[in-house]
């Protein structure tokens, strides 16, 4: 199924999202039995018990059998992953534990995270106060650092999506070459007329941009970090 490259609303492209991990799913799952069944067909094809003749004329052909059996169950075991790994993408839209964001509500619900974490510190640090006046053992010390460390973790995350929100959104362009802020997708994406050529690529990759298939362009996520990098390769394009 195609979709529209800009979206109006956070739901509709979390609804795209799920829709296609389900299809890729699927796709991957009907691939895996595909591959098992030819697996089992060559298996059929070599009679039950049938040794390797080594030395006869026969030795090398029934070789290659076998390593096609092996790698067609080969196949069919790493399709059948791929279709395991699309399932969690899905089961993770489905539950929506994960804030993503590109989610309007990240920061609210980033906060309403931290003070939630912040209050679970306290209650381990209180309930350590009292665990140590009456000498019973108090809370293992990692419970308490990993706690620390997750509020740093979403202090730092609010911070980064409060100056994202201040990016705006532009597009530029320049030999064909264009340019976009994507602030819906979170992301700095350049489309280009064509394939480009090695040299560039390889510029493109070291920036911490990558292809993607899915919006035809090569992107990165969203930073000034990133649009500077962008802005710098267009203006260089600019004086070739």
């Amino acid at each position: 199924m195609n979709y529209p490259t800009e979206w109006k609303t956070y739901e509709e492209k979390q609804l795209a999202r799920l829709e296609r991990y389900q299809e890729l799913a699927q796709k991957a799952k009907q691939q895996s039995q595909s591959a098992y069944d030819n697996s089992n067909r060559l298996s059929e094809m070599i009679p039950f018990g049938q040794p390797i003749l080594v030395g006869h004329h026969s030795e090398k052909m029934h070789r290659r059998h076998i390593q096609k059996i092996h790698n067609a169950m080969n196949k069919s075991v790493e399709l059948q992953e791929k279709a395991e790994y699309y399932e969690k993408k899905v089961e993770g839209i489905l539950n929506n534990n994960a804030i993503s964001s590109d989610d309007p509500e990240a920061v609210t619900k980033l906060k309403d995270k931290l003070c939630l974490l912040e209050r679970k510190r306290e209650k381990i640090k209180a309930w350590n106060k009292e665990q140590k006046k009456a000498g019973l053992p108090i809370a293992d010390a990692y419970h308490l650092a990993n706690l620390s460390q997750n509020i740093r973790s979403v202090k730092q995350r609010i911070k980064y999506l409060q100056k994202l929100a201040t990016i705006e959104e532009f597009e530029l362009e320049t030999n064909d070459i264009r340019l976009k802020v994507d602030k819906l997708d979170n992301r700095v994406r350049l489309f280009f007329p064509g394939k480009p050529d090695d040299e560039v690529r390889t510029r493109l990759k070291s920036n911490g941009f990558r292809w993607s298939p899915y919006n035809g362009c090569w992107q990165a996520f969203l930073n000034t970090w990133n649009i500077n990098t962008a802005k710098t390769f267009l203006e260089g394009e600019k004086n070739e």
